[in-house]
């Protein structure tokens, strides 16, 4: 065994069998185990890679926007439903450089948004915060397309498969879907995805989002979901009233007030313990 491992055409059979011994485990394991394993890891080493180029395009906004008088908010907040219909926070960077006049007012829509501004749209660069949701459990790097509390409430039980995972940065949408896309058929390739959640297929859904954002493809794969919500789809095709619609922002609205309560309480307990 030691002379075969001498020899460089041993070691590298070894260490491809290795790899290939590794490889297997983890697909038999993933979908309990190691999906979220790998998405701590991965989030960890994108977070430390990427850094400093998001602070370079950080400063580099800064000048920009300042030179063009390009309204901007660097951050935002955005409440998701996350995985057993947990509602979770999730900060985005916000793409969208938008020009007013020197009185503050928005331009015409045609000439509105700045170069840089659709430059960083397409970069995917909203995406480096949101690896924080992936890093403490609350996102993947693949899984459903993330929904608003409203939408959450709008689908009901029919929606119980799509939330039994994390929702994801990327989605088997990025393969399959189009600019046709409605939402039922969304839902439905969700729960195609949550059936068969596989190691290779998320690398390859993962994989094929990077490589459109890299060659600067802007077709839209997400389909209607990208375009509106869901209670806006479901009001434009009839299936609920204006009232309807009203109701399932209501309730959206008030889960989202609950959670921001529940966060300024907890908040609020922690401080008053930490000044003890």
């Amino acid at each position: 065994m030691a002379e075969f491992l001498n020899k460089p055409w041993g070691m590298a059979v070894f260490v491809i069998v290795d790899i290939a011994v590794l490889l297997l485990i983890i697909s038999l394991n993933y979908r309990w185990l190691f999906k979220r394993t790998l998405d701590f890891l991965f989030s960890i080493v994108f977070l430390a890679v990427l850094f400093p180029f998001f602070l370079v395009v950080l400063v580099i906004d800064a000048i920009y926007n300042k030179a063009t008088n390009a309204w901007r908010s660097l951050f935002t907040k955005e409440m998701y439903c996350g995985k057993k219909g947990k509602p979770f926070t999730a900060i985005v960077f916000t793409t969208e450089r938008i020009l007013r006049d020197e009185e503050g007012n928005l331009l015409p829509e045609e000439s509105r948004t700045t170069p840089f501004g659709r430059f960083l749209k397409n970069s995917g660069m909203k995406y480096y915060p949101m690896l924080l949701s992936v890093l403490i459990g609350k996102m993947s790097f693949v899984g459903p397309r993330p929904l608003t509390l409203t939408d959450s409430v709008a689908i009901g039980e029919d929606g119980a498969v799509r939330f039994s995972v994390r929702p994801g940065l990327a989605s088997s949408l990025d393969r399959y879907g189009g600019e046709n896309l409605t939402y039922a058929e969304m839902f439905e390739e969700d729960e195609e995805y949550v059936s068969h959640i596989k190691l290779f297929s998320d690398i390859s859904f993962f994989v094929t989002k990077i490589v459109n954002k890299l060659r600067g493809e802007r077709i839209n794969k997400y389909g209607e979901a990208a375009q509106k919500s869901y209670v806006q789809a479901l009001l434009d095709a009839g299936e609920i009233t204006e009232e309807e619609a009203k109701e399932f922002e209501k309730e959206g609205q008030d889960r989202t007030n609950a959670r921001l309560n529940e966060k300024k309480e907890r908040r609020d307990f922690e401080q008053r313990n930490f000044f003890r």
